[in-house]
């Protein structure tokens, strides 16, 4: 080894390979002299009668202390440590043996194989010792490039030993040789961000599996995750680590309420670092998955103020399972201004012409159908009215602006809505319509956001709310299996939901342009005065429906806020506005009859008697009005289809003529098969257990004909019934008598 590299050998602490109490580092002059030293303890060991035990104790404690402790001091490599016990065991073993065997005997066969074995002993601990000074050099040669490398990257000295440790952990716990390429630590100083450049051949996607593992290796407080991502340069990854539970940590909304344009992203939230997440609505539904208690309410209060704050949205609202009470809160400024409500205490009522923070309100199915008939009619509308001014901007996309507002309809609990499987064609109705919505009128301008407790299938009733919806949010507060993660992003690698149990923490992720890959985010802390302070400080930024839109949504919306409509707010019943389509309807009853019935349905109040006689007495009417179907002869029997196949001819009777198809429940009319079959099992012995073939046998000796499948099916309901006894299952099934 040349003299440059011992000095450099020297330069680093972490360098020393060899054993200090030979000469040399790695090269022949150390297994000489350690064979040396053995040879001369053993010669005086044994003409001055020691103890054969000493040099054992004396290479034990060596490799103890001098191989393991400063090995492990100087942070050198599992390699140079095991060389370095090892040569103090060797040494000691053969210096212990020579003494216990008494070398003043021994012949000259012996002294051969004692200067062998000891000349083996030299040659290992040459070759190992040299093994550990090119690993050594490697390691400190790279750490030497990590630190010119954080050097240059401007990472403090006190950050070194964190990268090193972590370099060590993703060593052992992933079994990669990974390169610090990056460092930074978070400014509220819940964490660091460390980027790592991966071997040529490691995929990223192989190494993201290991954030959980290295969270435990590192020893991290429960709660504090190991997020691992792509970075922006393929074959490296970013370790985002935790080290305190930022999701215990509550953050108040901001009380900033300057324009904001839904072309750009919404802050929704705040991710571990406690940055916003911004996510881009423009042409995105969003999917929001949370149980009861998980804080759903709070995000939802969360995304109506930032769409306040939009000079380019308007909001409708949804909610039919609390009769509109997820927005009431955005109406109580425009409800104070109109004399509907008292202001809190010591604050001014709000003039005349504050309008709803809600622009639309729906608290029952009626009137959400109507709603969602308009934003129908309202996509159709835009595509004509505005087809010049794409063509002008050169864009299929509806140029949304203050003047042409996109429009969001949040649906609380719409999920629930999609699901339903019920009779009520009226919800029916919603379902379609809701699903058309999503599905057609994204390049106008119209999205949707459905709130939903559970992300399955039969609780989405429909898969296109997923594939419509790029944004989607899972609270996990109350999932501690992170099933609902699970159901929303499949599998999440590099992120471990589970540990998300503070409320309002989940996770977010959007497939949308820019969009990102699910990460860990928690909501704001929202007050109960927050919609009435965002209505009244965005009340002259917020805009107003286009005119051809609302043309095309008619009287509608323009009566969407007359006092029956809204008699909900006061814990009433609103009356149902006018369709915008045709619902189908049976024939000879009018339309809006059939929304009176079923609004009738659905009053808290009954109606008066007279009016229930006349509405009964009007429907008997039109009831009547209907055509009355013909009566089927006695005795008559539709015709069996029969296939005829090529090269048979069908059948014939004796005379040659066609024979009548034969009815598969019997040759006897008006159900006498079944008395027959009855009667058979009833005369049957007390000891006789009969089976469907032996019964069906009978019924033919008989001249009675009837299919097995027809015949078991009635044996079965016979016995359910009570009139005869069953036993067994399957083809062991046999029937019997009642009788004792």
């Amino acid at each position: 080894m040349t003299g440059d590299s011992v000095n450099k050998r020297k330069a680093s602490p972490a360098a020393h390979t060899a054993i200090d109490w030979v000469a040399g580092h790695g090269n022949v002059t150390g297994p000489v002299a350690m064979a040396t030293t053995a040879a001369a303890v053993a010669s005086v060991g044994a003409f001055a009668e020691m103890p054969s035990a000493w040099p054992l104790l004396v290479g034990t404690v060596g490799a103890a202390a001098h191989g393991v402790g400063v090995g492990i001091r100087r942070r050198l490599s599992k390699t140079s440590i095991t060389v370095r016990a090892a040569c103090w065991l060797a040494t000691g073993g053969w210096s212990s043996a020579v003494i216990a065997s008494d070398p003043t005997s021994w012949t000259s066969s012996s002294w051969w194989a004692a200067l062998g074995t000891l000349t083996a002993i030299a040659l290992g601990a040459g070759a190992g010792l040299h093994r550990a000074d090119i690993q050594e050099e490697a390691l400190d040669e790279s750490r030497r490039a990590m630190e010119a490398a954080m050097l240059e990257a401007k990472v403090a000295k006190e950050d070194w030993g964190v990268i090193d440790r972590w370099m060590t952990l993703i060593r052992e716990v992933a079994r990669v040789e990974a390169t610090p390429e990056g460092f930074t630590r978070r400014p509220n100083g819940s964490g660091f961000a460390l980027e790592v450049a991966l071997p040529v051949g490691y995929p990223s996607d192989r190494f993201q599996p290991y954030s959980t593992a290295l969270a435990e290796a590192a020893r991290l407080p429960m709660g504090c995750l190991v997020s691992i991502n792509k970075a922006r340069r393929q074959g490296h990854v970013v370790l985002d680590v935790d080290t305190q539970d930022t999701s215990a940590t509550t953050t108040s909304f901001p009380g900033d309420y300057s324009p904001l344009s839904v072309l750009n992203g919404l802050p929704w939230g705040l991710d571990r670092r406690g940055k916003t997440v911004d996510v881009y609505m423009r042409e995105a539904c969003a999917l929001i998955l949370g149980p009861p208690g998980t804080g759903k309410t709070t995000l939802l209060d969360s995304i109506l103020a930032q769409f306040t704050r939009c000079v380019d949205v308007l909001v409708f609202g949804i909610d039919v399972g609390k009769r509109g009470d997820a927005f009431v809160p955005w109406l109580a400024p425009w409800m104070e201004s109109q004399g509907l409500s008292s202001p809190p205490p010591h604050t001014a009522r709000p003039p005349k012409s504050t309008r709803p923070g809600v622009d639309w309100v729906a608290a029952t199915v009626e009137e959400a159908d109507v709603l969602l008939d308009a934003l129908i009619d309202i996509g159709e509308s835009r595509l004509t009215e505005y087809r010049e001014l794409m063509q002008q901007q050169d864009t299929k996309l509806l140029p949304v602006s203050a003047q042409v507002p996109m429009i969001f309809c949040i649906v609380d609990e719409g999920a629930e809505m999609l699901a339903y499987q019920g009779m009520d064609p009226l919800r029916k109705r919603v379902k379609e319509k809701l699903v058309k919505v999503m599905r057609t009128t994204r390049a106008m301008g119209i999205r949707l956001i459905l709130t939903a407790t559970d992300g399955n299938l039969t609780s989405l009733g429909d898969s296109a709310v997923r594939k419509y919806s790029p944004v989607r949010i899972s609270l996990t507060c109350t999932d501690p299996e992170g099933a609902g993660t699970a159901k929303l992003f499949g599998q999440v690698k590099g992120l471990d939901a589970r540990q998300l149990r503070a409320k309002g923490s989940g996770v977010i992720g959007a497939s949308t342009d820019p969009g990102f890959s699910p990460k860990p985010f928690r909501t704001w802390v929202t007050a109960p005065s927050l919609a009435r302070e965002a209505c009244l400080a965005t009340e002259a930024t917020r805009p107003v429906l286009d005119a051809p839109s609302a043309r095309a949504a008619g009287d509608v919306y323009l009566n969407r806020w007359a006092p029956e409509r809204i008699a909900w707010l006061s814990g009433g019943t609103p009356a149902t506005p006018a369709s915008t389509s045709a619902a189908p309807t049976r024939p000879g009853i009018a339309t809006t009859d059939l929304r009176a019935k079923l609004r009738v349905r659905g009053q808290e109040t009954p109606p008066a008697a007279e009016d229930q006689e006349a509405a009964v007495e009007k429907f008997l009417e039109e009831l009547g009005k209907l055509p009355e179907a013909e009566e089927p002869r006695r005795g008559y029997r539709p015709p069996e289809l029969r296939l005829n196949v090529r090269g048979q001819t069908p059948a014939t009777d004796d005379d040659g003529q066609a024979a009548e198809p034969r009815s598969n429940e019997g040759s006897d009319t008006g159900g006498d098969w079944k008395q027959a079959a009855l009667r058979i099992v009833q005369e049957a012995d007390s000891d006789e257990w009969l089976s469907t073939s032996e019964i069906r046998a009978r019924l033919e000796a008989d001249g009675i004909e009837v299919n097995r499948s027809t015949l078991a099916t009635e044996l079965s309901e016979m016995a359910r019934r009570g009139q005869i006894t069953k036993r067994g299952t399957g083809p062991q099934t046999r029937y019997g008598s009642n009788a004792e």
